[in-house]
C-alpha cells in the first residue's frame, strides 16, 4: 500500500504555483467592460474545477481578441495563463490527456514570448507533474530538469525556496519510478539548503513539501521512524501556515503517520490506529460533505490503509470488506488510468491469502503485477514485493512446485537487481531497516529444488551491508577528504544518538537530524558509493583447498510450514568437487531453547567454581543440548561431506553466530573438535575469495594491552546515576559489577616471553580509552585482555523482526570494551561533569571501526562475551566482531561466554605458540581447543562442564582464503627438573673454575 502515497500526488504544488501567478493573473487580466468575473485561481484552490473551467473558457476568447487586436508580450503571458490554468482544472478532473493538450498550447508560446525563470519554471514543474501522472515518465523527467535550470538562471540569493521544490518534485519522480538512490540524492541535497527557509519569513509552504518528501523517501526505504519524524515535522509546519486539522494536507500526513507507526510493529499499532482513525474520519466528512474526484480518491485511499491497520490486527475479513468499498470507489475515478489502482489490488490480494482464498488472492496479484509492469517497470521495489507476495501465495495454493521454481527463478533475477542499487547507499542504519524486510531466500530455501540457484541467491544476499561498508572505508583510507567527511557523519551520528538517549530537547534533534542528513548527501555525492561484484560458487568452490567444506548457513521463512512461527535453519553445501548441496535444518525455536539450556548451564557451573557454594542444577544436562544442537544444524551438514574432510568453514546467520561448534557432540558422544582439524568462521563465502597482502605473524608489532584494575572513584548515588541519559545509566549498571582481573598480568607476562622482537613493538598495561585510540599504526597482533561487555537490550518484548535501527540506537551500543578509567569517568559524568565519550572508558563497537588495523592479521580479545552483540538476519551481529572487521583486521579471536581468569593466560600462550609455528591462525585456536577438551568424558557432567566453560568458548573469525591444514608441532615446555639438573651443573663448573683460579692467583 505504500506506493499510494506516492501515486495519488497530492496537489500542494499545484495550489503553492497557482497562488505564485495569482498576481500576475490579476495584472493580466483583459478588461471586458465593469463586470469582474470571479477569480478562476480562487476556484481551483478550493477544487471547483468545474466552475473554473468556464470561467476560463470564456476569457480565453478575451485574450484569443486581445492578442487578434495587439500581439504583444503581456497578451501572450495571459493566454499562456489561461491555458495553464485550464490544464490544472483538467488534472484536478483527473483528466490527464486534457491537461496535456492544453499544457502543449501553452508551451508553444513560450517560444515568441519572454517569461521570467520563476515564471517558466512553475510552469515546467506543473507541466512535468501532469506527464508523470499520464505515466510519460521519460518525458516528465526532461521537463522537470528544464524547470531546474530556469531555476538556476535566477540569482542565488532568491533561487529558494523554488529550486529546492523542483528538486524535490524531481525526487518524487524517481521515488515512482524505482530510482531510489537518485530521489534519495536529491531530497538530501535539497534539505541541506532547508536551513536558508529558517528565516524571519520563514516558508512553512516549502518546509512542508520537503519534510513530506523525505518522510516518502524513508518509508520506501522501510526506515519507518525517520519517515514518521519528517511527516510529523511536515505536519508541523502546515499546520503553522493555518491550516486546521480537517484540511486535505493534514489528514493526509496524519494518515502517513500512522502508516508509518503501523509497520515500525506492535508496540506502535495502538498509536497508528489513533493517527489512521483520524485521518479515515476527517476524510470521510470531507467525502460526504462534497464527493467531487479528489475527495473520493482521497477517501479511497484512507479507507484502503484502514485495512492495512485491520489486517495487522488479524481482523482479515473486515480488511477485505474495506479494501472492496475503497477499490470501487477508487476504480470509479481511475477508470480511464487503472495503473494507479495497482495498490488496491495488492491489499485485496493480501487480505484473501490470509483468508485462505488463494485462488482471488492470486487473481489480484497478478492484475496489480500487470500495472506495475506497464506503468513503473519490473526493478519498481512495488512490483518486485507484489510478485513475492504472488509467488508465495502460488506456493501456498498447491501449484506444481516446478512452475512455482520456474517463476521464482525468473523474479530472482529482477530482485536481485533491486537488492544491488539499495543496498549500497545510505546509512548503515538505513540499509539494515530495508534489509530487514529482505524476503529474498524464502522461496528457493522453501523450494529446495535447486541448491545451485540458492547458492547464486546467497551469494548476491547475505553479508551484503557489511561488505558495502568495507568498500566505503576503503575508499575513505585512499581519500582524504572522503575520510573527513565520514569522520564527520559518525560525529554527528554518535550527538543524534546521545540527544535520543537522552530523550529531550527535539527541536535539537530534528536540527541533528537534518545535519546529519546533509552530511550523507555531501558523502554519498563524493562518489563514496560502492558497485557490486557478484560471486559465483563456482569461484568459492575453486578457492577450496583438498578435503575441505564450506558451509553457509541461512535463516528463513519455510513456506512450508506456514504460521506466525516458522523461521528455520538451512544449509548450503560447497564442497571442492561437484555441485553444491542444500540442506534443511532446524527451527529458530529449537536452536534459540537449546542454547537457552546450554547457557543456563554454563552459568551453574560458573557459578559453583566462583563461589564454591552449591545450588540446584538446571533439569537439563549440557550433554542433551550438545547432542541436540549437533542432531539439528550438524548432523544432516556431516552426513553430505566426505568422510576424509578436515578442514570446514562455515558462515553462521542470525542466532548460530552464538553457537561454538568445538563443543557439540556427535553421535559418539565425541567433541566436534576431534573431528576435523580446524573450522573458521566466516560472514560470508565471498570473504574466501578477499586477496589480501598482510605480513605473516613475526613480520610486524604486536601490540598488548591489559587493563587489569580500574582507576579508584567515587561512588555515585542513585539520584545521581538517575540523572544521566539512558545509555550512561546502564553502562554504569553493568561496569559497576566488574571485577579486577589480575590474571591478565600473568596473560600479558606469558605472551610478551613469546612475541617476536620488533622496534615497534608495544606493552601498555592498565591502558586508557585515549591511548587505544592513538593507535598510530597497524599492528600484525593486537592482544586484547580486559572486559567486554553485552548490555541487556533496552526492550526485552522488542522483536529484532521488527526493529527500526533509527528508532532504537541502543543496537549499536550493546557491546565494547572497558578500559581503565571507565568507573571513574562515568561516575563523574553522573555527578554532571562534561565527559566526552572518546574520553569515557567505554569504547563501544561502532567506535572500534575507526581503530587502524588494515594490516592486521590477528585481534585478539581476551574478554568475556566479545563475540556476543546482536544478530541481524542476513548480515552477521552488531558488536565487536563487526567493529574490528570494520577496521581492517583479517581475523578476529573473539568470546561466547565469560572467559576464565586463570586457565586463559596458558590457553592463549598455546596458541600463539602454535600461530607462530605454523602462521596458521585458525587452526592453532582450534587445536588448542582440542587439546585442552580430549579426553574429557561427556558423562562426567562436572569435568565437562568446566572444560567447555574454560576452552570451548572461543571461535575465530577471518577474511581470506580458507587454508588447508598442516602438521601441528607438539608445544613442550622446559622440563624444570632440565633447568635444575643444568644449574647444579653450571654451579659445579663455576665452583671448579673459580677455585682454580683463585688457586692460581695465590700461585
Amino acid at each position: 500500500m505504500r506506493d499510494i502515497l506516492i501515486i495519488l500526488h497530492r496537489t500542494i504544488l499545484l495550489l503553492v504555483s497557482a497562488l505564485v501567478l495569482q498576481d500576475t493573473w490579476a495584472e493580466e487580466s483583459p478588461e471586458a467592460g465593469s463586470e469582474v468575473p470571479p477569480d478562476p485561481v480562487a476556484l481551483l484552490h478550493e477544487g471547483r474545477y468545474e466552475e473554473a473551467l468556464t470561467i476560463l473558457e470564456e476569457l480565453e476568447l478575451l485574450w484569443r481578441e486581445e492578442i487578434a487586436r495587439e500581439n504583444t508580450d503581456q497578451n501572450r503571458r495571459g493566454l499562456f495563463n489561461n491555458l495553464w490554468f485550464r490544464g490544472i482544472a483538467k488534472e484536478g478532473l483527473q483528466k490527464f490527456d486534457e491537461a496535456l493538450d492544453y499544457y502543449r498550447q501553452a508551451h508553444e508560446l513560450i517560444e515568441t514570448t519572454e517569461f521570467l525563470p520563476d515564471d517558466l519554471a512553475n510552469f515546467l514543474q506543473m507541466s512535468g507533474g501532469v506527464e508523470a501522472k499520464a505515466g510519460l515518465y521519460d518525458k516528465a523527467e526532461k521537463t522537470y530538469l528544464q524547470a531546474i535550470e530556469q531555476r538556476k538562471k535566477i540569482e542565488p540569493a532568491t533561487r529558494e525556496p523554488g529550486l529546492s521544490i523542483s528538486q524535490n518534485t524531481l525526487g518524487l519522480l524517481y521515488l515512482t519510478t524505482g530510482r531510489y538512490q537518485e530521489a534519495g540524492q536529491l531530497f538530501r541535497e535539497a534539505f541541506a539548503k532547508s536551513e536558508a527557509l529558517r528565516t524571519e519569513e520563514t516558508n512553512y509552504d516549502a518546509l512542508e513539501f520537503q519534510h513530506d518528501c523525505l518522510g516518502r523517501y524513508f518509508y520506501a526505504m522501510r526506515s519507518y521512524a525517520k519517515a514518521a519524524q519528517h511527516w510529523e515535522d511536515a505536519k508541523s509546519y502546515a499546520l503553522s501556515t493555518g491550516k486546521i486539522r480537517t484540511h486535505p494536507v493534514i489528514i493526509n500526513l496524519t494518515q502517513n503517520i500512522g502508516l508509518a507507526l503501523l509497520r515500525l510493529g506492535p508496540g506502535s499499532q495502538d498509536d497508528a490506529r489513533r493517527y489512521l482513525q483520524e485521518s479515515t474520519g476527517f476524510a470521510r466528512e470531507l467525502w460526504e460533505l462534497e464527493k467531487s474526484p479528489y475527495n473520493t480518491l482521497q477517501f479511497a485511499s484512507h479507507l484502503s490503509n484502514f485495512g492495512q491497520l485491520e489486517l495487522a490486527s488479524g481482523n482479515n475479513e473486515k480488511a477485505r470488506t474495506l479494501f472492496r468499498e475503497s477499490l470501487d470507489l477508487a476504480g470509479e475515478q481511475l477508470g480511464s488510468t487503472p495503473r494507479f489502482l495497482a495498490p488496491y489490488h495488492t491489499n485485496l490480494a493480501s487480505s484473501n491469502r490470509h483468508l485462505g482464498n488463494y485462488k482471488e488472492a492470486l487473481a489480484s496479484y497478478q492484475r496489480s503485477m500487470e500495472l506495475y509492469r506497464t506503468s513503473v517497470g519490473t526493478r519498481h521495489q512495488a512490483y518486485i514485493e507484489v510478485t513475492n507476495d504472488y509467488l508465495e501465495t502460488l506456493l501456498l495454493s498447491n501449484t506444481s512446485r516446478e512452475k512455482v521454481a520456474t517463476e521464482t527463478r525468473e523474479f530472482t533475477s529482477q530482485a536481485l537487481q533491486l537488492f544491488d542499487d539499495i543496498i549500497a547507499f545510505g546509512t548503515e542504519r538505513a540499509r539494515l531497516n530495508w534489509l530487514r524486510e529482505n524476503q529474498l531466500l524464502n522461496l528457493p530455501c522453501s523450494l529446495g529444488t535447486d541448491p545451485s540457484f540458492i547458492a547464486e541467491t546467497i551469494l548476491r544476499t547475505k553479508a551484503r551491508v557489511i561488505d558495502s561498508l568495507l568498500s566505503e572505508q576503503q575508499n575513505s583510507a585512499r581519500d582524504p577528504e572522503l575520510a573527513q567527511l565520514r569522520r564527520e557523519r559518525e560525529q554527528k551520528q554518535r550527538e543524534l544518538d546521545d540527544l535520543l538517549f537522552s530523550n529531550e530537547d527535539q527541536d535539537r534533534i530534528s536540527t541533528v537530524n537534518g545535519e546529519l542528513s546533509a552530511l550523507e548527501a555531501r558523502f554519498h555525492s563524493s562518489g563514496a558509493t560502492p558497485t557490486a561484484v557478484a560471486t559465483t560458487w563456482q569461484e568459492v568452490q575453486e578457492s577450496l583447498p583438498p578435503r575441505s567444506a564450506f558451509v553457509e548457513y541461512v535463516r528463513y521463512s519455510d513456506l512450508n510450514n506456514p504460521g506466525p512461527d516458522n523461521l528455520s535453519y538451512g544449509a548450503l553445501l560447497i564442497l571442492p568437487e561437484g555441485e553444491p548441496h542444500w540442506i534443511p535444518l532446524g527451527t529458530d525455536r529449537e536452536l534459540t531453547t537449546w542454547l537457552s539450556v546450554m547457557k543456563s548451564r554454563l552459568n551453574y557451573r560458573s557459578y559453583l567454581l566462583s563461589t564454591g557454594k552449591t545450588t540446584s542444577p538446571p533439569a537439563l544436562r549440557m550433554n542433551a543440548a550438545l547432542r541436540r544442537l549437533y542432531d539439528l544444524f550438524w548432523a544432516p551438514v556431516a552426513a553430505r561431506m566426505p568422510k576424509e574432510t578436515e578442514t570446514v568453514g562455515v558462515s553462521p546467520d542470525a542466532r548460530l553466530n552464538f553457537v561454538s561448534f568445538a563443543v557439540l557432540l556427535d553421535e559418539k558422544n565425541r567433541f566436534l573438535s576431534e573431528k576435523y582439524r580446524q573450522l573458521v568462521y566466516y560472514a560470508s563465502a565471498r570473504d574466501l575469495l578477499v586477496e589480501q597482502d598482510l605480513p605473516s605473524l613475526r613480520g610486524g608489532p604486536w601490540s598488548l594491552v591489559a587493563v587489569p584494575e580500574f582507576e579508584t572513584h567515587e561512588g555515585v548515588s542513585d539520584a545521581e546515576k538517575e540523572s544521566t541519559d539512558v545509555l550512561s545509566r546502564v553502562v554504569m549498571d553493568t561496569i559497576e559489577g566488574l571485577a579486577d582481573i589480575p590474571g591478565v598480568r600473568q596473560e600479558l607476562k606469558l605472551l610478551r616471553k613469546i612475541m617476536p622482537r620488533h622496534r615497534e613493538g608495544s606493552f601498555s598495561m592498565n591502558s586508557s580509552e585515549q591511548e587505544l585510540r592513538r593507535l598510530s599504526d597497524s599492528p600484525v597482533v593486537l592482544h586484547l585482555a580486559t572486559h567486554a561487555f553485552l548490555l541487556p537490550p533496552a526492550d526485552q518484548a522488542a522483536s529484532a523482526e521488527l526493529q527500526d535501527f533509527n528508532q532504537a540506537p541502543d543496537h549499536f551500543y550493546r557491546s565494547g570494551l572497558v578500559l581503565t578509567e571507565a568507573k571513574k569517568a562515568h561516575a563523574a559524568r553522573a555527578r554532571g561533569d562534561r565527559v566526552p565519550f572518546d574520553r569515557d572508558g567505554v569504547l563501544f563497537s561502532n567506535e572500534v571501526q575507526n581503530l587502524p588495523l588494515q594490516n592486521t592479521r590477528l585481534v585478539t580479545l581476551s574478554s568475556c562475551d566479545s563475540g556476543m552483540g546482536e544478530s541481524v538476519r542476513g548480515d552477521g551481529v552488531l558488536g565487536l566482531r563487526r567493529g574490528f572487521t570494520l577496521a581492517g583486521s583479517a581475523a578476529i579471536l573473539l568470546s561466547l561466554w565469560p572467559v576464565s581468569d586463570d586457565s586463559t593466560p596458558a590457553f592463549m600462550k598455546h596458541m600463539y605458540q602454535l600461530s607462530l609455528a605454523t602462521d596458521q591462525i585458525g587452526q592453532s585456536l582450534w587445536e588448542t581447543q582440542r587439546r585442552n577438551l580430549s579426553g574429557i568424558d561427556p558423562s562426567d557432567d562436572a569435568a565437562m562442564e568446566e572444560a567447555i566453560l574454560r576452552y570451548g568458548c572461543f571461535v575465530l573469525c577471518q577474511r581470506g582464503p580458507l587454508p588447508a591444514a598442516v602438521e601441528m608441532p607438539e608445544i613442550r615446555e622446559p622440563s624444570r627438573t632440565r633447568w635444575a639438573l643444568a644449574l647444579a651443573i653450571a654451579a659445579v663448573l663455576v665452583f671448579f673454575v673459580t677455585r682454580k683460579w683463585r688457586q692460581e692467583k695465590k700461585a
